[in-house]
């Protein structure tokens, strides 16, 4: 009996050692899952409404209306590559109609801070302008754009957006500038 006790003591003692796991303290799980507003291949559309203000056309055109809808893919958490078609109309002292239809590509780089967005664009392209019944096409256009979003949900962001754009036709051999800013409303739709 003597005997069994001891095998059965050194079985134990032998199968504590091999199944033991050394314990270094509590266990700590490192979560690898990091949340970020936006990541790569997020992507959003975006649609401003507002009003488009003329530069430098010495008070001979008046302040209009635009509207901008675009569509933009995230490569990183905070770049993005897109485009946009703007639409907008504004009358000279003459009552006069411009009408300018811009479509642009570039990219977007959006620095945030918790749940506010804040993207500057650079887009460039070409545009349509109709001036008093006569078309140019293709008008060079280049936009800088700026703006401040607040994330209101996971899917929805809203703000103000700025952006001026130059714009340049070439009629009769003669080549126009056009300098505009615009100052909206947008919102965001994120998917």
């Amino acid at each position: 009996m003597k005997r069994i006790v001891t095998l059965l003591l050194l079985l134990s003692i032998f199968a504590g050692s091999v199944f033991a796991q050394e314990d270094d303290g509590p266990d700590i799980y490192e979560d690898d899952y990091e949340y970020l507003q936006n990541g790569p291949g997020d992507q959003f559309l975006k649609i401003e409404l507002g009003g488009i203000f003329p530069l430098n056309f010495q008070g001979k055109l008046y302040p209009g209306f635009q509207a901008t809808i675009g569509y933009y893919r995230f490569l990183t958490s905070w770049m993005a590559l897109g485009g946009e078609i703007s639409v907008s109309s504004q009358f000279s002292i003459g009552n006069k109609a411009l009408f300018m239809v811009p479509i642009t590509f570039g990219v977007m780089f959006q620095p945030t801070i918790n749940k506010f967005e804040f993207p500057v664009f650079l887009t460039m392209g070409i545009a349509d302008h109709t001036w008093a019944n006569a078309t140019y096409f293709p008008a060079f256009t280049i936009k800088g754009e700026v703006g401040a979003f607040y994330r209101i949900t996971e899917a929805w962001s809203f703000g103000l957006n700025t952006y001026v754009m130059w714009s340049v036709e070439k009629s009769r051999g003669d080549y126009t500038h056009g300098w505009f800013e615009t100052a909206s409303l947008a919102a965001r739709y994120h998917f």
